[in-house]
């Protein structure tokens, strides 16, 4: 066959540029002439890891091995291969053997460090990352997993410049974005934080975690919602006066919500409003809207989406309106459509979830005819220190299958939005942009 240094640079391009079959063919064209020739057996067992044949993989790591014990390269990539595999203690110790042979391997002590955070040995993990920059400066994935480290332990001021000097590195680097975004929402900087997120999907379309943080921090959570007689904006300072009216409304507390602190003065209310106001949902977990009506910006109750829970999408969702004679009018289930647009269609929930409770047979019958579906009923689920009972419960729940699915929810929105709210559509400008109240 060709001479061996020719074959094997062949099959090394191969293998570079992602033509995994012709690599192999070429590898075990050599091994058929040198079986034991360890570079063969080294690319060999790089091939299967890389196109995920592990126990192929496992076999040809241990055979060049076997065969170049003092190769410090063959002991890393074997541990990258391990860790890859979740064989998190085997991988530490072939890291550990090759860093005995050779301590100054950058790329070895980026494993070592990666292999320490699946254990949560963070400090360790940051050790190793640090002694990898010294020998390398200029090296972007230990620097976005120096990074990662500092997050993880509650670092995220340092871990910031790290992702920021990877990016000047490496300028399309999808991985070091979202997670600069993710270090910049925990402090606070969600406009920063939405900006990472969406240069994390265009170097990487695919990129589902950087899809769903983009999600959370969307600016979309503090758009107003517009219907075509009633307007829905987040709380302000200056509706201090008329939340707390509705908190000193027993009867409407009492089928709303009996556990929202009601005794705050106005003032005290209207500093926690600002400040809440000032907030993203991502960080405070809920939107909180108060109903208007359009024509003359007459506050008519209020609606909140609460326990916002990101990883999986879903909010449980409440509404009152404090005067009775508004129940029959259409203006409750208007601002419903409004909501379950906003959370299916503006904000991606998969999930709105409804606790009602048993005393409120009214609003229990109105939520399952809207299409929720009851799951469950929690008897003596909650307890009422004002009267000493404890409070039966129906649990609801509309996914975004139920929602697109709704003839209901369809011919409803037609009729009092103009618009058929379930189907699904590709992404739009928001309809209304300016709060008229």
């Amino acid at each position: 066959m060709r001479q061996l240094s020719e074959a094997l640079q062949e099959a090394v391009r191969y293998q570079q540029s992602g033509q995994f079959s012709e690599a192999e063919a070429t590898c075990l064209e050599i091994c058929t002439a040198i079986p034991d020739q360890p570079d063969t057996l080294h690319l060999l067992a790089i091939i299967y890891a890389q196109t995920q044949r592990y126990q192929e993989a496992n076999d040809y790591f241990r055979k060049a091995i076997a065969k170049a014990p003092a190769r410090a390269d063959f002991f890393g990539n074997y541990a990258n291969a391990l860790l890859e595999q979740n064989q998190i203690e085997t991988a530490i110790g072939y890291c550990e053997q090759s860093l005995a042979l050779n301590a100054n391997q950058p790329e070895v002590l980026n494993i070592l460090g990666n292999a320490y955070m699946t254990r949560n040995l963070n400090e360790r993990a940051a050790e190793c990352f640090r002694r990898a920059l010294q020998l390398r400066p200029q090296y972007p994935h230990a620097l976005n997993n120096l990074g990662n480290a500092l997050q993880k332990m509650n670092n995220a001021a340092d871990a910031i410049p790290c992702y920021q000097r990877a990016l000047e590195l490496q300028d399309d680097y999808a991985e070091a974005s979202n997670n600069l975004g993710q270090a910049l929402k925990s402090l606070g900087r969600i406009d920063e934080a939405r900006t990472c997120f969406r240069k994390a999907l265009q170097w990487r379309p695919s990129f589902k975690q950087a899809r769903h943080n983009l999600a959370e921090v969307d600016s979309n959570w503090l758009e107003p919602l517009e219907g075509k007689k009633l307007h829905l904006r987040r709380f302000e300072a200056q509706d201090a006066a008329y939340i707390s009216h509705c908190h000193q409304n027993d009867g409407f507390m009492a089928q709303y919500n009996q556990y929202i602190p009601r005794n705050q003065s106005v003032n005290a209310l209207a500093a926690k409003l600002q400040q809440t106001h000032e907030l993203h949902p991502c960080q405070t977990k809920s939107a909180d809207w108060v109903i208007f009506r359009s024509n003359d910006c007459q506050p008519l109750g209020i609606a909140n989406l609460v326990d916002i829970n990101f990883p999986h999408r879903r909010a449980e969702f409440l509404i009152g309106l404090p005067n009775p004679g508004d129940h029959a009018r259409g203006i409750a289930l208007e601002a419903t459509l409004l909501i379950l647009d906003f959370a299916f269609n503006r904000v991606k929930l998969n999930k709105l979830t409804t606790n009602v409770y048993t005393t409120n047979a009214y609003s229990q019958e109105n939520t399952l005819a809207l299409g929720f579906i009851q799951e469950s009923f929690l008897r003596e689920h909650l307890f009422n220190p004002i009267d000493g009972k404890f409070l039966d419960v129906y649990g609801n729940g509309m996914t975004s299958r139920d929602f697109r699915t709704s003839t209901r929810i369809a011919k409803l929105s037609r009729r009092l939005l103009g618009q058929d709210i379930t189907a699904l559509l590709p992404d739009d400008p928001i309809r209304s942009r300016t709060p008229v109240c």
